[in-house]
């Protein structure tokens, strides 16, 4: 660019060297320079008018032939063509490759423009929910009119996926996740989780029901060991430890049957429509007293605002702490400290469990309230427990409006802190 710009400048000097000598020569120096000047200028705009005609075209053909700073200008305006071509075609590529991508996908895929209309979808979205060509355009919410998702779709708040009924078929549930992008545009997913849904309930009933029918024969088990207990004396010496073993063994296993039932319940079931007032500070204590006459050498404390209390069900709420409360005297070493805390937090409730025990590795910790899970697998049999009872806990706090936090180190120990956003008058 550089060598065509003073190629293109010598020119020009040169130009007005000619014009001004032959001005002198002809005894009209001005004129000769403006009608120089002017034909300079056609022969500019005629170079103008070439590279135009050549950007206007939509042939891949070469500029056209020129010298100095023109040629300069239209070999970079070629470069700078070829690789907008390239690009063009790059991108071409990329969006076929992706429109391919996402027509193999079993979800489906919508793009929305900021007013929420329809701009784009894959054939798996077409199925589900039976788009037409000349829906491109219409606002999502005329042809899903379901209140939640109309709520959903225009709060801007997408952290939870929202599940509803398809439009068409009641007996289809659908999820709707979503995610904005570029200028308030929206791509939302949707997908067909019927067949979850019905596992999912087949997994309750199945659960319900072998719980419940556990506990009949459990029941005539235990009531005969126990009479064999009773009557050690007339039986042979060996049968002691064998009735011992079978008694500790069929009440862990009553245990485990009475916390499916729990848990069971808890899932299968809305939440009380009405709660009564729970004192939090005698249930805790009630509850630290049990506590203590397992605890061996640990020490238990507790600590409580008086007059706390919380709007629930005081059966699932005893349930909830007691199985914070055990699991830490169950799950540590003799010596261990335990404080239990109990305090108003602003608006909220803040119930805490804390102890100095062995811990647990964080990478257990997003897993401890799945039912059966292991931090250890020998811990759990050698403590009694089910593997159900923080399971137990999740669901009891989701129920009063209440969340579980866990914090732990390992060989620190661990804090459980229960939060209830909304409190009941106090006692």
């Amino acid at each position: 660019m550089q060598q065509g710009l003073r190629s293109e400048i010598h020119r020009l000097l040169l130009l007005v060297a000619v014009l001004v000598i032959i001005g002198l020569a002809n005894g009209y120096v001005a004129e000769t320079l403006v009608v120089g000047g002017l034909l300079y200028t056609l022969y500019t705009l005629s170079k103008i008018h070439k590279v135009f005609q050549w950007l206007a075209s939509d042939k891949d053909s070469m500029p056209p032939e020129m010298s100095g700073v023109w040629g300069d200008i239209t070999d970079e305006l070629y470069r700078y063509k070829q690789r907008l071509e390239q690009a063009k075609k790059n991108y071409t590529g990329l969006a076929l490759r992706i429109r391919q991508i996402t027509s193999a996908l079993d979800d489906g895929m919508i793009l929305l423009n900021a007013d929420r209309t329809l701009d784009w979808w894959n054939p798996s979205a077409t199925q589900l929910l039976h788009l037409k060509d000349n829906d491109r355009g219409e606002v999502i919410s005329n042809l899903i009119r379901n209140p939640s998702f109309v709520s959903f779709i225009h709060s801007g708040e997408f952290t939870q996926p929202l599940e509803i009924r398809s439009p068409r078929n009641p007996n289809l549930i659908y999820q709707f996740m979503a995610g904005t992008y570029g200028r308030g545009e929206l791509v939302l997913m949707v997908r067909d989780i019927t067949r979850l849904r019905h596992l999912e309930e087949m997994r309750k009933e199945f659960v319900a029901n072998i719980s419940h029918e556990l506990r009949t024969p459990l029941t005539v088990l235990v009531g005969y060991i126990e009479t064999l207990l009773g009557s050690t004396d007339s039986l042979p010496p060996h049968w002691d430890r064998a009735l011992r073993q079978m008694d500790q063994q069929t009440k862990r296993l009553s245990g485990l049957a009475e916390d499916l039932v729990m848990l069971s319940r808890l899932e299968s079931t809305a939440p009380p429509s009405l709660y009564q007032s729970v004192d939090v500070c005698g249930m805790l204590a009630g509850i630290v007293d049990s506590a203590r006459v397992i605890a061996g050498k640990h020490n238990l404390s507790l600590e409580c605002e008086p007059g706390l209390a919380l709007a629930g069900d005081s059966k699932e709420l005893h349930s909830a702490f007691s199985n914070l409360i055990f699991n830490a005297v169950k799950h540590n070493p003799q010596g261990c400290d335990i404080h239990i805390s109990a305090a108003q937090a602003g608006e909220a409730i803040r119930i805490e469990v804390r102890d100095n025990g062995v811990g647990i590795d964080e990478k257990h910790l997003p897993r401890l309230t799945e039912r059966f899970y292991r931090v250890d697998e020998s811990r759990t049999s050698t403590a009694g427990g089910t593997g159900l009872g923080l399971a137990i806990v999740k669901h009891v706090l989701a129920r009063h409006n209440g969340t579980l936090s866990v914090t732990s180190t390992l060989s620190k120990g661990s804090t459980f802190v229960c939060q209830f956003r909304k409190t009941a008058t106090n006692v």
